[in-house]
């Protein structure tokens, strides 16, 4: 009887191979790792990024909403004459050079975060008032204000002609807010009816 006795080696070279194979990853498990480890990270970014964009558009829009609901309590609370009766530019009605109703920013002020005050331009569709939001929390932004004021007439309706109520007029102002944002543009607009005068 013959007995065979395999060679030690062939062990400790199995063993061996075992050992490094429980110590390490190959160069393909390493690869997979990396491209599903860079897909998650690009995942989370791109979330990150979009939660970053509508809490920005939130603030511009807060702040736009800011600005106009301020020009719309000036109105509302102001007085509309001095005390030789003469209106005030806010509360006159808004006509552009041809006498038709156009919204125009004559009569508007504003300070902006840093302390300057808006800017009224007059170019070809008429005097605009120009003022920056977001400036004390992101990328400052310029932004236009309108006001469209008129009469309201006893039936409801909108006119430019002031014709005395018994009961007092009424005057409605709309003051609009426009302004860029990531290519496309905002616009938010409120409205205010008041005695006048």
């Amino acid at each position: 009887m013959q007995i065979i006795v395999k060679a030690p080696v062939h062990y400790a070279a199995k063993a061996s191979r075992r050992a490094v194979r429980k110590n390490g990853f190959t160069l393909v498990e390493v690869m997979v790792a990396t491209t599903l480890m860079t897909m998650v990270g690009l995942g989370i970014l791109s979330v990150l990024v979009g939660s970053y964009r509508v809490a920005a558009k939130a603030r511009y829009r807060d702040q736009a909403r800011y600005v106009i609901k301020s020009l719309a309590d000036q109105f509302l609370t102001q007085q509309p004459a001095d005390l030789s009766g003469n209106t005030y530019t806010l509360f006159q009605v808004t006509l552009d050079a041809s006498g038709n109703s156009a919204p125009l920013g004559t009569g508007l002020s504003w300070t902006n975060s840093d302390g300057t005050s808006g800017t009224l331009s007059t170019d070809a569709l008429g005097a605009f008032y120009y003022v920056y939001i977001a400036s004390n929390s992101g990328s400052p932004v310029k932004a236009t204000v309108t006001r469209m004021v008129s009469y309201v007439a006893a039936d409801g309706s909108s006119t430019l002609i002031y014709a005395p109520q018994a009961a007092g007029n009424l005057l409605e102002g709309d003051f609009t807010i426009t302004y860029p944002y990531l290519g496309t543009t905002q616009s938010e607009t409120i409205s205010a009816v008041r005695a006048f005068p």
